[in-house]
């Protein structure tokens, strides 16, 4: 097929499919430079323990690529100097929304909440973040594990 026969905008359109090709990747490259030199609580970077957990979870669940990246970066709006609107303009409304959703507001003080977490998909990396968090406790002193604990149970059980 010749360069004249391909039907005007089909460019833009191979453009926007090639960036949503690199998403995943261009979140990861981002969320990596944004919490460079950023540590876990084992003293780890967190860059390789918990985002990479968090979006590795996320990624056995779905293909979709927004949520993915989002995984990526569910921290960079209250962990970094990152803004919603650079999230936009780098990655789209979707995932830069899906972050938005995830980021709590409060202080340590009072607890934090999340007054936008709504969306399936939102609340997909939200379990993702909490087993990675979870999972990663024993580094943590015993009265912060008792409190996540006792604010990761959102079910009644019965049986006392």
């Amino acid at each position: 097929m010749s360069a004249a026969s391909i039907p005007q905008g089909i460019e833009a359109d191979e453009r926007v499919y090639m960036k949503k090709q690199n998403l995943i990747e261009q979140a990861k490259e981002y969320a990596r430079k944004a919490h460079v030199g950023q540590k876990d609580d084992s003293g780890l970077p967190y860059f390789d323990i918990h985002l990479r957990q968090v979006a590795d979870i996320v990624s056995k669940v779905t293909i979709k690529r927004e949520i993915i990246a989002a995984a990526w970066l569910h921290d960079t709006l209250e962990d970094t100097k990152a803004t919603l609107y650079e999230l936009k303009e780098q990655f789209g409304p979707e995932v830069a929304l899906l972050v938005y959703e995830l980021t709590h507001e409060g202080d340590k003080v009072h607890g934090y909440y999340f007054p936008r977490l709504k969306s399936r998909d939102a609340i997909l990396i939200k379990f993702a973040d909490r087993l990675s968090n979870l999972s990663r406790m024993e580094f943590w002193p015993e009265k912060r594990r008792q409190h996540y604990l006792k604010k990761s149970v959102f079910w009644k059980s019965d049986r006392g």
